[in-house]
């Protein structure tokens, strides 16, 4: 929904302090930006709240667990007062919430609560006639979370970058994970498969996914079209971390890959809607 039509529909309301949302689609994409990176690890840590950034016309959702960003942009109906502002929503709530996304009415009013500009950890969503209060004043220590300067790289910064449909790149990302997962391995190839590492290779115009079954290495060519590369380029990553970022898309959905300076820095994937995946690479060595 645009933003026009959002104004229009809730003309009727009072705006006072408030933001008002498409209650479907702001509670469709708060679920899937709030459990995109919900999955604990050993190995990182696990931040659980959804940073909300306030704009003229829309809300940018964002998760991260400061490896990963999952992103979304929801039409809103903001008052001038609040436009760049920020605020948290903690994630529990937030899928809590969008079990039920057509329970709440046809739009939801946000009214997160600030004193001197900075948010105070309390926010308001009321819908369907009910009010439901996120307090997370005790968990939010320091605001400017997450560290979204590191781990999102500037879109117009890429030195490689190319563009693909859903269709031809998942199918190949679920075969290599149905290898990764095969039976019958050796105890050695179990140990270290336990990674998923796959590489990302992109030469001569040509995009490949390269994968070693401790037999030989595998290649699988992707369908990409708008290659920007001045040299060849590879970069390692977790394949299933990828799949799970693609898997809901459709088909026919246009992506765009972005890199950025060297191997060791993450990588984005914009979509037609505006949203935008990110997966960090893994080091080798």
């Amino acid at each position: 929904m645009n933003t026009q039509t959002l104004l229009n529909n809730v003309a009727t309301i009072n705006k006072d302090n408030g933001i008002f949302v498409n209650a479907k689609e702001f509670l469709k994409e708060l679920r899937q930006v709030a459990t995109a990176v919900a999955k604990p690890s050993d190995h990182r840590p696990n931040l659980t709240f959804v940073h909300v950034r306030v704009t003229e016309n829309n809300l940018i959702l964002e998760a991260t667990d400061s490896h990963v960003l999952e992103r979304a942009n929801v039409a809103a109906s903001i008052p001038d007062e609040l436009v760049g502002k920020e605020f948290l929503i903690d994630g529990k709530f937030a899928k809590n919430l969008s079990k039920s996304p057509t329970k709440h009415g046809n739009h939801l009013g946000l009214y997160p609560q600030f004193s001197n500009g900075k948010y105070k950890g309390i926010i308001s969503i009321v819908g369907g006639g009910e009010e439901f209060i996120d307090d997370s004043r005790e968990d939010i220590s320091v605001f400017g979370y997450p560290d979204l300067e590191r781990v999102t790289p500037y879109l117009n910064d890429a030195t490689v970058k190319f563009d693909v449909q859903q269709k031809e790149i998942f199918p190949v990302l679920k075969e290599i994970v149905k290898i990764v997962n095969k039976p019958g391995l050796t105890k050695e190839f179990k140990e270290v498969k336990k990674t998923e590492v796959v590489a990302l290779l992109v030469k001569d115009n040509v995009v490949k996914l390269k994968y070693s079954n401790w037999e030989k290495d595998l290649e699988f060519p992707i369908a990409v079209t708008n290659i920007v590369v001045n040299d060849e380029f590879e970069i390692n990553f977790n394949v299933k971390k990828l799949k799970q970022r693609l898997q809901h898309l459709s088909s026919r959905e246009n992506l765009t890959f972005r890199f950025y300076q060297n191997a060791y820095r993450p990588f984005t994937i914009s979509r037609e809607n505006g949203g935008l995946g990110l997966v960090c690479p893994i080091r080798l060595y």
